[in-house]
């Protein structure tokens, strides 16, 4: 306490019923300021602080009431009345011309009111935009860390009660101003071009402290600054989340309208969705934009708004997938829906899905009453049905869930059994050495190895025990095959994915792949044949070899001998033949099988 407080306080002290608004000149001046607790005694604010926030609560106490308080002291009183003496002499002062009429000279002002102590900890961990660290903090200031995280907050407490004063108010003035300009969220170029509009820099107290009561504000990843108070970064990402979700193709003004919500400045919005990754801009919509053939796809129907061809959608994406990836994708993602038998819809859409031409037949079949003419049912789907011909409505009425007789079309029944299916022998790549046992030869083709369902002939389905309607597991390793056959098939049965052995038996374009199925057991192994081996392939194809080769072909594709040549020129085989003559194919042969 200087000099001129104890004068003062020897003044007053004994004007005990004298009220406080009389005891301090220019007490309006300071009655709608905070009584500084945090520059007093601890007790100060305990006993009194309840009662008195500003000075206008002390208006018309005397010192003999506030010194009568519960577990009120003279001591404590007299620091509280000389605070107030303090402050009105500061509200009172006559400054010279503009001397606080920028922000650099005020916050001198209000940096000299600090003890060395509090500057130097503020500057270090308060109002900082990089903080130094408790432990860096301590060793400059050569005092323990529990020291200083201790007197942080009563340092910072003791800055933000200086605040208020007139003599502060470009301070405060300026940092709700750079507020408003800058948002909750921006750039540190942007910052610093702002404050140099109120004459400080980033890099000096002025400008760290302006900053500071304006946010405040840290710097994130990427260059942002964001107000600290708020999960702004977090809640400005689920903001365009929200929208792309919702809307799919958002508008460039629906994204900044909707973080403008957030507090963050129209130019900023946009420099943020900009700076997302995995977004996309197609004029004024955004999109997310992946690397897989479903997310380009739900990308280009996003921004199209309209059902595409797979063809369409692979143009737009910029062929960066085949049109036969992109096919793939739209009928194994369920994000996807048919919407005719040539485009298709994003299922939220809620677009009337197109269930294909079984569908389309079989509702025609149930409304009609359970039979109706096979030349009905194509001249309303080529009246409704847009992207389809005849010939197809033709075809899938031969599926196995109908039956066509006398130029009608019904729905098969138990009564009616299955439809014939060709003779085992007859069919390409398929062979019977042993009564359980059948192996059937699949090409390695590109679409074999993309992962490709392939087809199979109804002849070894219903050997193989599966027929319309039905599916059947067969054990084997890698994993396990699946061959089914579905009552809306024209083409006959088929199995799945072939992709996995394949990999695993490291088959390349131009191989074969046999698959020798047991029927009992429901098991499989397979066996890849290179073109080169031609030892090994006669072996995989009819099993092991007898002395006469030809005659143990001529068994598995169930022929008799002489009619061995014939036969397999029938079935396209004839290059077998040469395989069969061969003076030692019996021989072990190379090849890898997994059983």
């Amino acid at each position: 306490m200087g000099p001129d407080a104890a004068q003062w306080w020897r003044s007053i002290c004994d004007s005990t019923q004298t009220p406080v608004r009389e005891l301090l000149d220019g007490f309006d001046q300071i009655a709608p300021l905070p009584v500084p607790y945090d520059w007093l005694p601890g007790r100060a604010e305990t006993f009194y602080g309840d009662r008195f926030q500003v000075w206008s609560d002390l208006a018309d106490e005397t010192i003999e009431s506030l010194v009568n308080r519960p577990k009120g002291g003279i001591g404590t009183v007299r620091a509280i009345l000389i605070a107030g003496w303090e402050a009105a002499a500061r509200a009172q002062a006559i400054l010279p011309p503009d001397a606080a009429a920028d922000v650099t000279t005020a916050v001198s002002l209000l940096v000299d009111r600090l003890t060395d102590y509090d500057y130097q900890l503020l500057a270090a961990r308060g109002w900082a935009l990089h903080p130094k660290t408790v432990p860096v903090t301590a060793e400059q200031l050569a005092v323990t860390q529990i020291n200083v995280t201790r007197n942080l907050p009563r340092a910072y407490a003791r800055f933000k009660s200086l605040l208020p004063e007139p003599s502060h108010a470009v301070i405060t003035e300026g940092a709700e101003q750079l507020g408003r300009l800058l948002g909750t969220l921006t750039r540190k170029p942007d910052a610093e071009a702002a404050l140099q509009g109120f004459g400080v820099n980033l890099s000096d107290d002025a400008g760290q402290i302006l900053l500071h009561l304006a946010g405040p504000y840290a710097e994130t990843n990427g260059g942002w600054l964001a107000v600290t108070t708020t999960d702004i970064v977090d809640s400005a990402i689920a903001v365009i989340d929200d929208a792309l979700t919702r809307w799919g193709a958002p508008t460039t003004t629906t994204l900044t309208t909707k973080l403008g919500s957030l507090g963050i400045a129209s130019e900023t919005a946009l420099e943020f969705v900009e700076s997302r990754p995995g977004l996309r801009r197609f004029a004024e919509q955004w999109v997310r934009w992946g690397s897989t053939a479903a997310e380009l796809a739900q990308a280009a129907l996003n921004v199209c708004g309209e059902p595409m061809s797979p063809a369409a959608i692979a143009e737009f994406t910029g062929a960066l997938h085949a049109e036969a990836a992109i096919r793939q994708a739209l009928h194994d993602n369920s994000r996807f829906s048919r919407a005719t038998r040539t485009t298709w819809a994003l299922r939220r859409w809620g677009l009337d899905e197109y269930g294909g031409l079984f569908t389309e037949i079989a509702a025609r079949i149930d409304s009609a009453g359970g039979s109706i003419a096979t030349s009905a049912v194509v001249a309303d789907i080529l009246a409704t049905v847009p992207d389809v011909n005849e010939s197809s409505i033709r075809s899938y009425m031969g599926a196995p869930a109908f039956v066509v007789d006398k130029r009608t079309v019904r729905r098969r029944t138990a009564a009616d059994g299955w439809p014939p299916v060709p003779p085992l022998n007859s069919v390409r790549g398929v062979f019977h050495p042993r009564p359980d046992e059948f192996r059937i030869a699949f090409p390695v083709t590109a679409d074999l190895l993309r992962g490709s369902g392939q087809k199979l002939h109804a002849a070894p389905a219903t050997a193989l025990g599966v027929h319309p309607g039905s599916e059947r597991t067969f054990t084997g390793t890698p994993c396990d095959v699946i061959v089914y056959w579905r009552l809306f098939s024209a083409t006959g049965a088929g199995v799945g994915s072939l992709r996995p052995i394949a990999a695993v038996l490291e088959a390349q374009l131009g191989d074969t792949l046999v698959f020798v199925f047991n029927a009992r057991d429901a098991t499989v192994a397979v066996q890849r044949i290179a073109p080169a081996d031609r030892r090994g392939r006669l072996a995989a194809l009819v099993g092991p070899l007898t002395p006469s080769p030809r005659a143990a072909l001529a068994h598995a594709v169930g022929c008799h001998l002489h009619e061995l040549d014939e036969f397999l020129q029938r079935r396209g085989e004839d290059d077998l033949l040469p395989l069969a003559d061969d003076p030692s194919p019996h021989e072990s042969h190379r090849g890898r099988e997994v059983s």
